[in-house]
């Protein structure tokens, strides 16, 4: 009985063993088959992972791609700000892929050299203002009083509008990928002389940029306009040869152009327009994963990161010439409406260099951002 008891516990013992040896092989089975599509299995969940990160895309491509970043900003304004938060959001998102190198303070060149080298392909990104210094056909951005706040400004260049759509077509045509076009502020006037109202800047001694548009609308105004290069205009009003000159408030204070001004007077003449360009041939080259998550951060970070810093830098800066004891005048609506009036030789220049198409376009973006 008990050699019985013993030759069933042997046999059943015998047959978990039997049982535990199937499972280990089913086991082995089921881990060796992915092992078998090891590249498949372990590239899905990195993508998915990256995918996950804040919604960034997935990033599967392994390139590694360097862009150099040149422009003529000081590191202390908003624009540079912008360009860091660019540069880590595409570091930390690509996984190590892309590197994006700064250069600020027109260390590389002029805006001229910056935007040459930038064409040639020396340099990837480049960013700064826009409009007829980057290329005649961009001269509708130079439409004086064209707006009246950065808020219609932002709506004026809506990605889904046509003059954005244009626009893009137009950096294009020159060999560039328009990235990002983002108000910054207006351009405003500091003077030496006090001008309370449109009627007082006849005769008003002004620094002007080396833009024929620039030139042509404080003519209309009854100025005497002097294109002197930026880098010379603080002597130049230190000195005397220009008793006034337009720049955003960010910008006065950056080069401290206030040092040797009494009166911030708001014109509001032209919306600083931000842009940020990259050499077309170069973008086409990259894969399309890169392209999206170019298109990703610029959206996501870069440009609200810059709309919101560049009103805070203004506002900011406008402080701290009120501080230095530089009188603020605000012009009224009556001296904007006066101001657009009389600056219709300039429109007739910019459409007799950009064509009827743009102006027709711009026109339309202004009336709806206008309306609301």
């Amino acid at each position: 009985m008990r050699i019985q008891k013993l030759l069933a516990l042997i046999l059943a013992l015998a047959m978990v063993l039997a049982l535990a040896a199937c499972g280990g092989s089913k086991s082995d089975t089921t881990t060796t088959a992915p092992a078998q599509s090891e590249s498949t299995t372990e590239a899905a969940p990195a993508a998915t992972d990256a995918a996950s990160v804040d919604g960034a895309p997935a990033i599967t491509s392994t390139d590694k791609i360097d862009m150099i970043w040149s422009h003529n900003a000081a590191e202390t304004t908003a624009g540079h700000r912008a360009a860091v938060e660019f540069k880590n959001a595409m570091e930390k998102y690509s996984n190590g892929n892309i590197t994006v190198t700064l250069y600020a303070n027109g260390e590389l060149g002029t805006v001229p050299e910056n935007d040459q080298a930038l064409r040639e392909g020396t340099i990837q990104i480049g960013s700064g203002t826009t409009g007829g210094l980057v290329d005649p056909s961009l001269s509708y951005f130079d439409c004086p009083n064209l707006v009246d706040s950065n808020e219609q400004a932002l709506a004026m260049m809506s990605r889904d509008g046509e003059l954005y759509q244009y626009t893009e077509q137009k950096y294009e045509d020159i060999g560039l990928k328009m990235l990002s076009i983002v108000p910054g502020g207006f351009r405003e006037t500091s003077s030496n002389k006090e001008v309370r109202s449109y009627e007082d800047l006849k005769g008003l001694k002004i620094r002007t940029l080396e833009n024929p548009i620039a030139i042509a609308y404080w003519q209309s105004w009854g100025c005497t306009p002097t294109p002197i290069s930026f880098s010379d205009l603080y002597l130049a009003l230190q000195q005397g040869l220009v008793e006034a000159q337009e720049n955003a408030y960010d910008t006065i204070v950056a080069s401290a152009l206030y040092e040797q001004q009494k009166y911030i007077i708001n014109t509001h003449h032209v919306i600083m327009w931000s842009g940020m360009y990259m050499n077309l041939d170069f973008y086409n080259s990259l894969p399309d994963d890169y392209k999206a998550l170019i298109d990703w951060v610029i959206a996501e970070i870069y440009e609200p990161f810059l709309y919101e810093e560049s009103i805070k830098a203004n506002e900011a800066a406008l402080q701290t010439m009120k501080d230095a004891g530089l009188e603020v005048i605000d012009f009224t609506t009556e001296d904007y409406a006066k101001m657009r009036e009389a600056a219709k030789p300039a429109y007739d220049l910019i459409r007799q260099t950009v064509g009827d198409e743009a102006m027709d376009i711009i026109a339309k973006a202004q009336a709806a951002a206008a309306n609301g």
